[in-house]
């Protein structure tokens, strides 16, 4: 009996002692989400401390980088500034632009601290292109953004007054960590004087110096020129030449002659129109080449300028008479050379003056 007792006691406490995992969660289920709570506060506090510190040392880097960004921006602005040249840096994305101040003392412009949405044609408004060169200008800054290469080019930039100056402009690009361009860094050079003897010799040596006409040389490259681009058809070839010019020479002296050859190009040059080539050959010796015009115009045009050339000239007291003889070669022949019309031009001037001058022949060719 005892032991049945015993027995029965055991097996109470190993019954008792039989707990499940669920029934340890369930005794202290308290202390167990305030221990989760305690561990979650933990991890947040120290995540929240891990960020601060992380987003303190990303600001102080952060702010190291913009005073170092903002010095080199200042010790390059300073060396710009205190140059003899003409630099300048235009950003493509919004950052800082730098620029000397050379280009204000030139221009009376200045290129802005900033530009947003930078595109070829602003920058051609920034830098105040000549609206003949913007082509070549586009050309040029778009093949820069392409293929990422230095560039070049000869163009005209405005000045504040309205004038314009031929300049050199050099220019490239900064690329950025994506090989993209980030900024167009350039430098101008003010050419225009270089330039402007330039075209002044090429105008001389294509020019007669007295009268400012194309010169023979120039008037016939020209005239070939324009045969060889176009039909010749109803186009003329013109000679005029003053008939007994010696007369002025030596009654009036050769100042008057100088002044008589200058009134006959203004005559010329007024009476045939724009497009049409007009040139001194020599002497008192004119050339006209007239571009598509109708036989009828051309006829009245020769009468007028037979009309126009005729005039009196004095000078002491002395009084001499002046008349033009014309012979013109119209072109009804899409084949015609310049040597052609040039000889039966040549032949109709002979004639006009072998009937008595002061008068026009013209030959059909």
């Amino acid at each position: 009996m005892e032991n049945m007792e015993i027995d029965s006691t055991i097996k109470e406490d190993i019954y008792e002692c039989n707990h499940t995992f669920w029934d340890f969660l369930d005794m202290y289920k308290l202390e167990l989400i305030l221990a989760l709570v305690i561990v979650v506060a933990i991890v947040v506090v120290v995540a929240v401390m891990a960020v601060r510190s992380f987003k303190k040392k990303y600001n102080v880097i952060r702010q190291q980088e913009e005073r170092i960004m903002v010095l080199q921006q200042k010790r390059y602005q300073m060396i710009i500034d205190n140059s003899d040249e003409m630099l300048y840096e235009i950003s493509m994305q919004g950052d800082a632009c730098i620029s000397s101040d050379k280009i204000m003392e030139k221009f009376g412009w200045f290129i802005p601290k900033r530009v947003d949405n930078l595109s070829i044609r602003k920058l051609s408004e920034i830098l105040h292109v000549h609206p003949d060169d913007e082509d070549l200008f586009y050309s040029s800054t778009e093949g820069l953004v392409a293929d990422k290469s230095s560039k070049e080019i000869l163009i005209r930039l405005g000045k504040m007054d309205g004038t314009y100056i031929w300049c050199n402009v050099i220019y490239f690009p900064v690329l950025d960590d994506s090989n993209n361009v980030a900024s167009i860094v350039g430098k101008i050079v003010d050419v225009d004087s270089s330039i402007k003897e330039k075209m002044q010799l090429q105008l001389q040596s294509r020019t007669d110096g007295l009268t400012g006409l194309l010169n023979k040389q120039t008037f016939e490259e020209e005239t070939v020129k324009y045969i060889m681009a176009n039909t010749a058809v109803s186009s003329a070839f013109i000679f005029v030449d003053m008939d007994f010019f010696k007369n002025i020479n030596d009654s009036l002296g050769h100042n008057m002659g100088d002044q008589v050859i200058k009134n006959t190009a203004i005559k010329l040059q007024v009476i045939f129109a724009n497009c049409d080539l007009v040139s001194r050959f020599g002497g008192d010796e004119f050339c006209i080449f007239v571009k598509d015009i109708p036989l009828e115009t051309l006829l009245d045009k020769l009468r007028f300028a037979v009309d126009k050339l005729a005039d009196v000239y004095t000078y002491n007291g002395v009084r001499v008479k002046l008349t033009g003889s014309i012979g013109a070669a119209y072109c009804a022949d899409a084949s015609v050379r310049y040597e052609q019309l040039f000889s039966t031009a040549d032949k109709a001037l002979y004639e006009a003056k072998r009937r008595g001058r002061n008068q026009f022949v013209i030959s059909q060719i």
